[in-house]
């Protein structure tokens, strides 16, 4: 049986571990995630969703800001011969810790890599208009997403996907195919293809701030934007009302066939609403 440190630290991150669990030829031997740290408008200390899991489950578990020498040494303590990183994020695995393990650390990233390297590649495909993705389960290296390829499972994205939808589709095909692509892996693990980085491709991570729609886009693409950007950091827009008071207002449908689109929105300070109801009080500021 081999012994697995898992890696994680988002929601899609338990799709994997959760199925981590039930594998026979696997056993979990801890969970290393983020520190606790301040969350929403009252900035209460909380949990990520992959800690609370482990919490709750009497994991082995290990919270950690960095990979500094405590930290090495007591991932080194745990008993395990691979590791396997899930959306994890910074920070990112240097030598020493790429080789606490005999089998090294496998990621699994949601894009057909070198394609789409970087912190958030679903919403990028969905607002580029990608038809075709893969789910990439690679070696790690000390580069981010540069690693050569175990494998790469193909799924097709669907006109109506979101970033959550788009994750949960993608990490859930990587959790049923788990045991067998890491039992392959282990056997032939010198048998990988280097990524032709030649034709790779990064976008920047998106934020509140790159979330601002760009009126000068065709409608297509806006549409895209405001599918990938749900559940966050959620399309937005500025609003005047009669008074000329701007306020910024979230979008979170939008139909191209209707004259200014926008259909479920919420303004600052307000409740979500139709767009359609309250157009007559308030104008998009393009």
């Amino acid at each position: 049986m081999h012994q697995i440190v898992f890696f994680g630290s988002s929601t899609y991150s338990l799709i994997v571990l959760q199925k981590l669990l039930n594998l026979s030829d696997f056993s979990l031997s801890a969970v290393v995630t983020k520190i606790d740290k301040p969350f929403g408008r009252d900035l209460t200390i909380a949990s990520n969703p992959v800690a609370k899991f482990a919490k709750d489950h009497n994991l082995n578990l290990l919270q950690i800001e960095d990979f500094d020498e405590n930290c090495k040494l007591k991932i080194k303590n745990f008993p395990a011969d691979l590791g396997l990183c899930v959306a994890f994020g910074p920070p990112f695995f240097d030598a020493a810790m790429i080789n606490l393990f005999p089998h090294k650390i496998v990621n699994i990233h949601p894009s057909p890599l070198p394609k789409y390297r970087g912190a958030t590649p679903g919403p990028w495909q969905i607002i580029n208009g990608e038809t075709t993705s893969a789910v990439t389960f690679f070696q790690i290296d000390l580069l981010p997403d540069h690693g050569p390829i175990i494998t790469k499972i193909p799924f097709d994205i669907s006109p109506i996907d979101t970033a959550d939808s788009f994750y949960q589709k993608a990490f859930t095909l990587a959790a049923d195919n788990l045991g067998s692509i890491l039992n392959s892996y282990i056997i032939n693990h010198k048998s990988l293809l280097p990524q032709d980085h030649s034709k790779k491709s990064y976008f920047p991570k998106l934020s509140k701030d790159s979330a601002k729609i760009d009126w000068g886009w065709d409608t297509a693409k806006i549409e895209r934007f405001v599918r990938a950007l749900i559940p966050w950091p959620v399309a937005w827009t500025e609003v005047k009302n009669s008074s000329s008071q701007t306020f910024k207002m979230k979008i979170f449908s939008f139909n191209p066939e209707l004259a200014e689109g926008p259909v479920e929105v919420q303004i600052e300070g307000k409740n979500k609403t139709s767009w359609p109801e309250i157009s007559k009080y308030y104008q998009i500021v393009r």
